[in-house]
């Protein structure tokens, strides 16, 4: 549980903490994305943040070894996306207001590593998404189904029996769910506003927007998953701790 919660609070913080950081710290423009924080005074709050959010997904088990490879994948490509930078920013040659951590071309090794970054930001962000959907699964996946019902439950929008649902409050399953479509409808939108005009995207942080929802909507299912949102509804209700049920501890 504890586990849980602190991905969510990485998760769901990390986007404000940002932000916040770079405007107390430097007058300097905000990045266009959460990766070009690593050019800015942020740049050890959001390598840290990614590497201990990476070794956390790795270390945790889920139902099956799908769930396994899902986190790995995660917590890797959260690795590999805060030690592979992002390509800094091209400023023309003459041009005013360029941040100073801005090039005026890249290098070879700066446009292959941002090629890197790129994959491991994608895979990370479906990985995500793909995490979020399976919290609502609820157990191993029954046998006997068609091979669409395997689809369908290993995603999270099967009808377990009701034996394989651990104890859950109402709603929370919606949330898992919520969380999923959010991630991987913020990765989609992501990649379509990179064939907006330059203009756009200068006047309008679209991809840092996409990416901070997908980040908090991350968060917000391990906060689901770690009892947080329900502990604190019933201290709440009855003034006491809530019990967390044994049953949900995975």
């Amino acid at each position: 549980m504890f586990l849980r919660q602190t991905v969510g609070w990485i998760g769901t913080l990390l986007p404000a903490v940002l932000i916040v950081g770079v405007a107390v710290s430097s007058t300097t423009p905000r990045p266009g994305s959460m990766s070009g924080y690593y050019y800015t005074d942020m740049r050890n709050i959001f390598v840290g943040a990614l590497c201990a959010l990476g070794v956390f997904l790795g270390a945790y088990a889920g139902y099956d070894d799908v769930d396994r490879w899902i986190t790995n994948i995660a917590g890797i490509g959260a690795i590999g996306v805060a030690l592979c930078p992002t390509k800094p920013a091209v400023c023309a040659a003459g041009a005013q207001a360029c941040p100073a951590s801005s090039v005026t071309h890249l290098s070879t090794s700066q446009q292959v590593v941002g090629d890197i970054h790129l994959v491991f930001a994608a895979a990370t962000f479906v990985a995500l998404g793909l995490m979020a959907l399976r919290f609502a699964k609820g157990g191993m996946t029954p046998s006997g189904q068609s091979a669409m019902g395997q689809i369908r439950y290993g995603l999270g929008f099967g009808q377990p029996s009701a034996g394989d649902q651990p104890q859950r409050f109402r709603g929370e399953n919606a949330i898992y769910r919520a969380s999923g479509i959010t991630i991987l409808s913020c990765v989609i939108l992501a990649a379509l506003s990179n064939l907006l005009p330059a203009s756009v995207n200068a006047h309008w942080p679209l991809l840092f927007t996409f990416e901070a929802v997908a980040v908090v909507a991350f968060g917000v299912s391990w906060f689901t998953k770690g009892r947080t949102i329900h502990g604190l509804r019933a201290r709440i209700r009855k003034g006491t701790p809530a019990a967390e049920p044994v049953a949900a501890m995975r």
